[in-house]
């Protein structure tokens, strides 16, 4: 799953509204921020295979320190703690913030299993897990737009706008994600090169964040 991690972030920030959502779009993204790096240097394994998904060619061999759900909890645990005890320690609302923030991390391995074949483990080997939900790209792209549209709802319940800006930002950001992840699954080749790979993911999560930011700053 690409943007519909992103679901999660806008959810959350509706339930806690203390919560940065440019933060909460990090958290909701940790793990693969990880993961490519890891990656890279050889903590864990991605093998590339022509045809493996209908999505993507990721034969994702060896990842249990991001993607199993012990990792996950641990990574989710981390950010609780950075929270409360450091980044918020002096807002009142400091416990919620930092669950909110632990909860998004958390998400990214729920989310993953929607869509991911059965390589997710809980520790590390078997059993492994995942619906397979990649085999078909409309249904991935559909679960994917169905998850941000109902957070999208929830969000602006939840908030109100400052300005006229506040009233369509949102909606706007949630089309460009989506735009983003109809190029990238129905038009754009397949990058099966690990480096640029990785610098390509990592300039969207980041910026994607930043956008977040400022969205957020529309809405109170």
């Amino acid at each position: 799953m690409f943007v519909g991690h992103y679901a999660a972030a806008f959810a959350l920030k509706g339930k806690e509204k203390k919560a940065s959502l440019g933060m909460l779009f990090i958290a909701a993204q940790f793990v693969d921020i990880l993961f490519f790096p890891f990656v890279v240097i050889g903590i864990e394994r991605l093998k590339f295979v022509p045809g493996f998904t209908a999505v993507n060619n990721f034969n994702l061999e060896y990842y249990p320190f991001t993607h199993g759900l012990l990792g996950s909890l641990f990574w989710a645990g981390l950010f609780y703690v950075g929270y409360r005890f450091v980044l918020v320690k002096n807002k009142p609302q400091k416990a919620s913030i930092a669950l909110v923030m632990a909860l998004g991390v958390l998400s990214h391995w729920f989310t993953d299993l929607i869509v991911h074949t059965p390589d997710l483990p809980l520790v590390s080997g078997a059993p492994k897990f995942g619906f397979g939900l990649w085999k078909s790209k409309a249904l991935t792209f559909a679960a994917e737009a169905i998850l941000l549209v109902l957070s999208l709802w929830y969000y602006l319940r939840q908030t109100q706008a400052k300005s006229a800006l506040g009233r369509y930002a949102a909606i706007a950001f949630i089309g460009f994600l989506l735009l983003i992840n109809y190029l990238n699954m129905f038009v754009l080749p397949a990058n099966d090169e690990i480096n640029a790979l990785t610098i390509s993911a990592l300039f969207f999560y980041f910026l994607f964040a930043l956008i977040a930011h400022f969205v957020e700053r529309s809405r109170a």
